[in-house]
């Protein structure tokens, strides 16, 4: 996916040791839902800490748009109860997985280009590609369950890695030194990358 104007793009960490990874990658019922409430709640893992209201309309909304999945509410409760039990598990496994995520509110095209310009002047090749791939990800969830259309892009740890080694070259200060709003976004987006290499783990992205 190339870079596109006026989006959100959202990002959020996910340890390939966890059980809900493998499950994710074997269970489409379970691989829809992540990509369903991925937008809400600040990342996957706190989705359940929004208003309870809210969090009954998109379950429902969601039940109502994939009923040829479940079959039944019955099993789409089922789901979701499973849902909750993998993410609770998770975030007691890997302490802070639900504060590592990062945000580009709209701040994705500029943010890119003076990336992808600073890489060039430090003469990597491909760099507008890297760049690209760094934003949106190499690979996308569950690939043998879900077309890329309805999925998430991953950032693989190899990537992650990577991103990794690049950013810890860059200072924020320095290429966002008059724009606060890409400053923000970029150090957030640079401290996800350097937090998921240390701790080997890769990223889910979501455009919105």
């Amino acid at each position: 996916m190339s870079l596109l104007m006026g989006v959100s793009v959202l990002y959020s960490a996910i340890p390939p040791s966890s059980t809900l990874y493998a499950r994710l990658q074997r269970e489409k019922a379970l691989s829809l839902l992540v990509v369903s409430l991925f937008p809400y709640g600040c990342g996957i893992f706190r989705f359940f800490e929004i208003d309870p209201e809210e969090v009954n309309e998109i379950l429902e909304d969601f039940i109502e748009t994939h009923q040829e999945t479940f079959g039944s509410e019955l099993e789409a409760d089922r789901v979701i109860s499973e849902l909750r039990f993998e993410l609770r598990l998770t975030r007691q496994a890997y302490p802070g997985i639900e504060d590592r995520t990062a945000l580009l509110e709209k701040t994705s095209v500029d943010i890119g280009e003076r990336l992808s310009q600073e890489l060039s002047r430090r003469n990597v090749a491909n760099a507008d590609e890297i760049v690209d791939k760094l934003m949106f990800g190499d690979k996308t969830l569950a690939p043998t369950l879900l077309s890329t259309e309805e999925s998430l892009g991953l950032i693989s740890y190899e990537l992650v890695s990577e991103g990794a080694s690049i950013f810890r070259q860059i200072d924020p200060e320095t290429l966002f030194a008059r724009d606060e709003s890409c400053f923000e976004d970029f150090e957030r987006w640079r401290n996800l990358y350097l937090l998921a290499a240390e701790k080997n783990e890769e990223i889910l992205v979501a455009v919105a």
